[in-house]
Parts: C-alpha cells; structure tokens; sequence
C-alpha cells in the first residue's frame, strides 16, 4: 500500500514513531509495531506486506519531511498503548 506526504506528516504528529530498519525489527519482535513506511531506495525489505506502507520517494526525502538531518528509509509506526 502506498503512502503520501501529506499522511506522513499527519502519522509524525499523532504516532509515537522510530526511525531505522532495526529500531523497526526490534519493536516488530516486541509486538508493538502497527506499520512500517519505507522508502523506495530502502535496502533490505524484510517486512511482510502486512505491516509495510511504500513512499514512491527517496530516503533523502523522507528524512526531510521528518525534519532530520540524515535520510531515512525506514519509519516504524508504534501501536497506541492500552
């Protein structure tokens, strides 16, 4: 499933969010991974179809609309504590 801007955006502010493939795999190992949004230059897609939205841009891209300083290809969206 593919994901905008606008709703990467909307996810940053409302989610509890990591950013990388391992922070990614380790909250995926701990039960607490709703879904993951990954870059199309992402190297490594290890994520079942399931979990995994696609932003049609590059790392670099997404790390801006993150606001970061480095490129980010992985976005790991926690689920909503109880």
């Amino acid at each position: 499933m593919k994901i905008s801007e606008n709703d990467i955006k909307k996810i940053l502010k409302e989610k509890k969010v990591l950013f990388g493939s391992k922070q990614a795999k380790k909250a995926l190992k701990r039960g607490i991974l709703e879904k993951v949004i990954v870059s199309n230059d992402a190297i490594g897609n290890e994520f079942n179809e399931k979990y995994k939205l696609t932003f049609d841009e590059s790392s670099k891209k997404l790390g801006i609309i993150c606001n970061k300083p480095f490129n980010v290809s992985v976005i790991a969206i926690l689920k909503e504590s109880e």
